[in-house]
C-alpha cells in the first residue's frame, strides 16, 4: 500500500487493492461514467476488470466483449495505458494505479488526400527519393 492511500475495507474487513480507471468517449458513454474504482483481492489482470465491466454494463460488453476478448481485436478497439504504457490484456493492474482508456489513435483513409507537391525551398533541399 503507498503512503498516504486511505485504508480500503473488503466486506469482511480485508485490506483489498484498488486501481481507478479513467474512461474516453466512446467508453465512458458505454459505461455511465468517466471514472470506475476497481477493487479486488489478491491480483487482478485487466483481462478480469474488462470482464468485470461488461458483465456490470450491457453497452460496454455489446461493444467491447461481445465477439470476444482477444488481445488482437482488443488493441483496436482500446489503448490502456498506466505512467505511459501500454498494457496487454494479461498485464497485473497494481494497488494505486491509474490507468487511461482510450480510443487508439490510427490513421484514417486517404479519401480525398492531397498530396502537397515538394519544391526546393531557399537554403532547404527536398529529397524526392521515394521509399
Amino acid at each position: 500500500m503507498r503512503a498516504g492511500q486511505p485504508w480500503k475495507l473488503s466486506a469482511v474487513g480485508v485490506i483489498v487493492p484498488e486501481a481507478t480507471f479513467w474512461f474516453s468517449s466512446p467508453f465512458r458513454e458505454w459505461l455511465g461514467q468517466r471514472t470506475v474504482i476497481v477493487r479486488w483481492e489478491g491480483r487482478i489482470t485487466l483481462r478480469e476488470v474488462v470482464e468485470r465491466l461488461a458483465a456490470g454494463h450491457p453497452l460496454f460488453r455489446d461493444n467491447v466483449t461481445d465477439r470476444g476478448l482477444h488481445q488482437d481485436s482488443f488493441n483496436n478497439q482500446a489503448a490502456i495505458l498506466l505512467d505511459g504504457d501500454f498494457l496487454s490484456l494479461d498485464s497485473t493492474i497494481p494497488d494505486g494505479a491509474q490507468i487511461d482508456v482510450f480510443t487508439p489513435l490510427a490513421g484514417g483513409a486517404n479519401v480525398g488526400v492531397v498530396r502537397a507537391v515538394p519544391r526546393d525551398l531557399p537554403g532547404l533541399t527536398v529529397s524526392r527519393n521515394q521509399c
